[in-house]
């Protein structure tokens, strides 16, 4: 991995701020902020069934998550583009989706704000992950298919991009 070309890259900022203001958000939101006519529909805290859903849900995300990462093997890096040495990965995970680490990290964080709050927050907080890394994976895949000629071909065989 290149940590060093990841330090420079602003979607490798944005993932870890999104990530860092849910983590500390999803426990602190609906018990010490009042948020007026929305308090309610955002800051309740559902019954324990539902934030079961939410560990399954998460836990679900963090295996795909560990899927892509294990599919991708030494081709993995936090950044957007592609390292200069590694190969297209169409196996795996990558069979099923094009960005299988980013659909993980998507249930992940909205698992992660059903088990500590509620299903309206976490769908709100999930929607806006997912067009975070459906942007991000856009960006991505512009590298990909200047570095990969046969990435054109995938994405037709494979066509969703996240979740």
């Amino acid at each position: 991995m290149d940590w060093n070309k990841a330090r420079h890259d602003r979607w490798v900022w944005g993932q870890m701020l999104l990530t860092l203001v849910i983590l500390v958000a999803a426990p602190l939101l609906p018990r010490y902020i009042n948020l007026g006519a929305f308090d309610f529909p955002l800051n309740r805290i559902d019954p324990d069934w539902i934030r079961r859903l939410g560990l399954v849900i998460l836990a679900s995300g963090l295996a795909g998550m560990g899927w892509g990462i294990q599919s991708l093997g030494g081709n993995l890096t936090p950044g957007i583009e592609p390292l200069p040495d590694s190969a297209l990965v169409t196996t795996g995970a990558y069979a099923h989706a094009r960005h299988p680490i980013y659909s993980g990290a998507v249930l992940s964080l909205a698992g992660y704000v059903l088990a500590w709050s509620n299903w309206t927050l976490a769908l709100l907080l999930g929607v806006g992950a997912r067009l975070y890394f459906e942007a991000k994976a856009k960006a991505e895949e512009r590298w990909l298919l200047e570095r990969y000629p046969l990435y054109r071909s995938y994405m037709r065989h494979v066509s969703r991009r996240v979740l």
